[in-house]
């Protein structure tokens, strides 16, 4: 049996003619524009250029094509099949370099400063809302673009000029890395409204053996902190879950389902009939530092940035030694 395609279904062809060369850019938007206008008058107005320059380009564009893109009726194009099929493929391409114009006139547009912060869950719900508004007071043409991230990522998005200033805790030195003390914030137990441990002023970790622990080592950088807690216990907590944040573990913990140690910042989300937040008899601390590249310290002028992070960790910190007591 042998099959043919139906009549109509392919464009017709110009006699002698087969597909030599490629079209342009310059034919491509020549033929966008007579489709979307439907007739060559339209088309020239659209495109800036004379009438007989899209005749010509048109006329040279079917030559190479090989075949009719446009019926002449009534004074009007009316374009072929072929040309239907050519428009939905050209039609993707227009919109693509579309939505690059459109972006082009944003940035052309908005003139404002632009500061790229990386930074931490639990820094950038509760430190960096703060800090953002005051900042924002001071330079009101200001953009921020934030970054939330787990503490190593965040001093490798400035290592690699992702982000123009950080704010994490401490991680190892990045080679081209600049970074400065903020502020070390104590460690304190998180528990559910009502544990038995509640009604105490200060926690010891060997109380905490055997309570179910949400566990935020592999996400916050804690993990060499925690161990050292309970080295003297000779033995650790068992995990029952593990969080992509101390913010979602305290959800857990307000929940029942364990407890949790981190510093004070997701307190701050919480109130007290949701979380007991007691402080530990353990010294050990979490420090925050501020990161941003060697190279760009005269560019970016952190110095207003890091001071405004710093005070309102300190704040926060004080406000925490008086909630726990």
């Amino acid at each position: 049996m042998c099959l043919h395609p139906a009549e109509g279904s392919r464009p017709p062809a110009i006699p002698g003619t087969v597909m030599r060369r490629k079209l342009s850019f310059r034919h491509i938007e020549t033929v966008h524009a007579i489709i979307l206008t439907g007739s060559v008058t339209g088309a020239a107005t659209r495109l800036h250029v004379t009438q007989p320059a899209i005749s010509n380009v048109l006329r040279d564009a079917e030559e190479r094509l090989g075949f009719l893109l446009f019926d002449r009726r009534g004074g009007r194009l009316v374009p072929t099949p072929g040309a239907d099929m050519l428009f939905e493929e050209i039609e993707k391409s227009f919109i693509g370099l579309d939505a690059i114009n459109a972006f082009c006139q944003r940035i052309e547009q908005d003139q404002r400063q632009r500061i790229s912060i990386a930074c931490t869950p639990a820094f950038g719900a509760t430190v960096l809302p703060r800090l953002a508004a005051t900042y924002a007071r001071q330079y009101p043409d200001i953009f921020f673009s934030v970054h939330s991230r787990v503490a190593h990522h965040v001093a490798a998005l400035i290592g690699s000029r992702k982000a123009d200033i950080g704010f994490a805790l401490e991680v190892p030195d990045i080679p081209g890395v600049d970074s400065e003390l903020l502020a070390e914030l104590p460690m304190l137990c998180y528990l559910p409204p009502g544990h038995r441990l509640a009604r105490q002023a200060v926690v010891e970790p060997s109380q905490l053996l055997d309570e179910p622990m949400i566990s935020l080592s592999r996400i916050e950088g804690i993990e060499d902190v925690v161990e050292r807690l309970f080295e003297p216990c000779g033995a650790m907590p068992v995990p029952v879950a593990e969080c992509p944040a101390a913010i979602s573990a305290c959800g857990m913990v307000a929940e029942g389902l364990g407890f949790m140690l981190f510093d004070g910042l997701p307190a701050q989300l919480f109130g007290a009939s949701r979380l007991s937040v007691l402080p530990l008899s353990s010294s050990r601390r979490l420090s925050y530092r501020a990161y941003w590249l060697k190279s760009r310290t005269q560019e970016l002028q952190p110095r207003a940035l890091i001071e405004l992070a710093r005070d309102i960790l300190l704040r926060m910190g004080t406000q925490e030694k008086r909630e726990s007591r």
